[in-house]
């Protein structure tokens, strides 16, 4: 045996190498999925977004609420930028390889792998009779990037997550009364993934210098569509609802294996490959979102916010990766829940140009404990938000918006089942982002 590497030509360790590679890049892609980047209205960050489904007085409402139109007469645009500032930190952190290698990285403790994300929104739309109104927006409801050192004991898991998702809306809304308003929409969605792992060529005495990295980056345009209602229940209260649908995603990627000429012959014979690159193919899909908001007006001055948010991540199960290049097939379970996300919030008139917002939020995680990964290390959370709408004229409005966002301590456990043959991963991640967010309203 020479470092050994024999045992990579052994019966048994091809299929638990080539299972190990396929699992972790089946994972990497999968937990990616699991982080909205809902930050598509000021005003909704200023409330936590406890104003989302009906009580956003401003155009960006479309996105949670596309039936909300039918409040804005005459032509109007709207225009954001939001810059999300993560603080993370993983820790106690061990792993292992399929052959049950202990696997030693630098650093031990790795400061901040979630990167910080920015994004902007653009809303228009326009009232086309008494009964008509029409709406497009560009937004990225779905935005995260989070790096690993290659050199951590961590690297098997995941290294590079970069995930953007773009999406394209026209709306129509048709204002039925004085009360009522019903909307439609289709959201064009291009999806955009980035994934990298380290892998172990040397699984029994395993060392970045042995290491091979794979990569996946794939692209892939789909649709689905939106539905809203609002309801106008008195003078002093309004509700709505809106529905957004799955968005089934199918794949087809680059995949290559990048490394030292040496290292990446030793993976090609193991595993009988045809080449180093290829194709890789999976589906995921977007969840569904359901949502319901209230607005009660107590007096002239002082509003009150309610929402409830549910996620359909059932959606979300297998991720079957298969490849062009003769690389084995995988597939990860994933046994994701649905999610709620309630939130309450107030808005107060403080002179005829200024109005503050604030609201408090809680979101339940939908990733079992079983399945948390560094990738996308989800947990409860707790949300906090401050906002601030400086009225200019009867044309132009100014939003800004602050968000406090504080994860549970997320636990990766990383053991057994479809985790087994790539190894196992333990470490505890500490998360919390402040997210600010400016809007620029224009009504012609």
């Amino acid at each position: 045996m020479i470092n050994g590497s024999i045992h990579l030509k052994s019966a048994k360790h091809p299929f638990h190498l080539a299972s190990g590679i396929g699992l972790s890049l089946a994972s990497a892609v999968a937990h990616a999925n699991g982080y909205h980047f809902l930050h598509q209205s000021a005003e909704g960050i200023g409330t936590a977004y406890a104003a989302n489904a009906t009580s956003i007085n401003d155009i960006s409402a479309m996105f949670s609420n596309p039936a909300s139109i039918t409040r804005f007469d005459g032509l109007n645009v709207s225009t954001s930028a939001t810059l999300d500032m993560p603080r993370s930190e993983f820790f106690n952190i061990s792993a292992t390889t399929y052959a049950g290698s202990k696997v030693n990285g630098e650093p031990r403790t790795l400061g901040q792998p979630i990167d910080t994300a920015t994004g902007a929104a653009t809303y228009a739309s326009y009232q086309f009779n008494e009964k008509v109104y029409f709406g497009l927006s560009f937004t990225a409801p779905y935005a995260y990037v989070s790096e690993y050192e290659d050199t951590a004991a961590s690297r098997y898991t995941a290294t590079l997550t970069k995930l953007f998702a773009y999406n394209l809306s026209p709306v129509v809304a048709w204002k039925a009364n004085e009360k009522l308003s019903l909307s439609a929409g289709l959201n064009i969605q291009l999806y955009k993934n980035d994934v990298n792992t380290m892998l172990p060529v040397n699984a029994v005495t395993p060392s970045p210098a042995t290491d091979v990295e794979s990569r996946i980056r794939a692209t892939d345009i789909s649709y689905g569509f939106s539905l809203g209602v609002e309801y106008e229940l008195s003078e002093r209260t309004r509700l709505g609802a809106s529905y957004r649908s799955t968005i089934d995603h199918d794949f087809t990627g680059i995949f290559d294996l990048v490394g030292s000429p040496a290292n990446l012959n030793t993976l090609k014979s193991a595993l009988n490959l045809a080449s180093l690159e290829g194709q890789a193919s999976f589906s995921i899909a977007t969840p569904s979102m359901l949502q319901f908001g209230i607005k009660h007006s107590i007096n002239d001055k002082l509003e009150l916010y309610g929402n409830a948010n549910l996620t359909g991540w059932h959606a979300f199960k297998d991720t079957v990766i298969r490849y062009s290049n003769g690389f084995p097939g995988s597939t990860v379970d994933n046994d994701w829940d649905d999610s709620w996300y309630v939130a309450v919030g107030a808005g107060y008139q403080l002179t005829d140009t200024l109005k503050v917002r604030a609201g408090v939020a809680y979101d339940w995680t939908p990733t079992p404990a079983p399945a948390v990964s560094p990738r996308a290390p989800n947990n409860d959370r707790m949300y906090g938000g401050l906002g601030l709408t400086y009225q200019r004229s009867e044309h132009w409005k100014f939003d800004a918006g602050y968000m406090f966002i504080r994860f549970q301590q997320a636990h990766v456990r990383l053991a057994g089942g479809n985790n087994l043959p790539r190894g196992t991963l333990s470490g505890d991640l500490d998360l919390y982002a402040n997210v600010f967010m400016f809007q620029l309203n224009h009504k012609f």
